[in-house]
């Protein structure tokens, strides 16, 4: 019994089970499949049987998922969904299918979402779907074709590529650039600081030979999203990625006041699990996206 239960069981038998399990009715599942409901009641004691175990309870008139069947039926779905998903995916003509994209929620905002109309106007029968998020321990739990994330890059088991040049400049409104024509003027103005960055603002005092200045945060966001909402209504100064304002509608609502960059260790990246196949919808993705940071 323990070989049997090493084998897979034929793929109709999982189709089965999950309509079976999901419908809590074999009637149902029969109807959904076109199957009578005997054939579907045979299929499921078939599969306990390879399995040694059963996998829903018999009541009168009705049937409910043991223990074993509630744990497996996600695992079946899923299963079931990857297969469909992948085999669209590797048959569909160029150009159509689904690309699931897990993107940072600055990059998402500030980058990404201006220029992403160009990309689905290029292959308009490609669906997206666009998963938001922040932190590294958010990532890669949507079952991503690609993510885009920040930090060092050195994700273990992961491909990644930087995205920007990795370098900060401070960056206020326009409202107060006439106010900033020195680092030292600095000292008047609120400065805000995005936590998880490993460095900031007092590494770019550094780099302009302020050293003595003290360094005082007056806001702390986690996103640089929200750093650039508050820079533009005004509320400080923050240091910012240069790529993220090029060609873009944000630069006629902020300024670079100084030219000197902090480099820095973290950056975008584009990132992928080490050792699988990209999807065509990926690779076009990708292909795309090179050409707009290239531009």
């Amino acid at each position: 019994m323990d070989g049997l239960r090493r084998d897979l069981p034929p793929l109709n038998w999982l189709r089965t089970f999950e309509a079976a399990a999901r419908l809590l009715n074999f009637s149902a599942a029969g109807r959904e499949l076109n199957m009578t409901q005997s054939a579907v009641s045979q299929q499921i004691r078939l599969l306990e049987h390879h399995f040694g175990e059963p996998l829903f309870v018999r009541a009168h008139r009705k049937v409910v998922l043991t223990h074993s069947g509630q744990a497996w039926l996600p695992v079946v779905q899923g299963a079931i969904s990857g297969l469909q998903r992948s085999t669209a995916e590797i048959f569909s003509p160029l150009g159509e299918g689904q690309l699931v994209l897990e993107v940072n929620i600055a990059f998402a905002m500030l980058w990404l979402t201006p220029r992403l109309h160009r990309f689905v106007d290029r292959y308009p029968g490609l669906s997206l779907k666009l998963v938001h998020a922040n932190w590294e321990n958010e990532f890669d739990n949507n079952g991503a074709d690609l993510s885009i994330m920040h930090g060092r890059g050195d994700w273990p088991g992961r491909v990644s590529e930087a995205l920007l040049q990795p370098q900060l400049k401070p960056c206020c409104s326009v409202r107060l650039q006439g106010l900033l024509n020195d680092p030292d003027d600095l000292r008047s103005q609120p400065l805000l600081e995005v936590i998880g960055n490993r460095q900031g603002w007092a590494e770019w005092f550094q780099c302009v030979e302020v050293a003595t200045m003290p360094v005082t945060i007056r806001h702390k966001v986690d996103s640089l999203a929200m750093a650039f909402q508050m820079a533009e209504a005004g509320l400080g100064v923050f240091l910012c990625y240069e790529g993220l304002l090029a060609k873009g509608g944000l630069r006629h609502h902020l300024h670079l006041p100084f030219d000197t960059p902090l480099v820095t260790e973290d950056n975008y990246y584009l990132s992928w699990p080490e050792g699988r196949s990209l999807a065509k919808s990926a690779q076009l993705f990708i292909d795309w996206l090179k050409e707009e940071l290239a531009d």
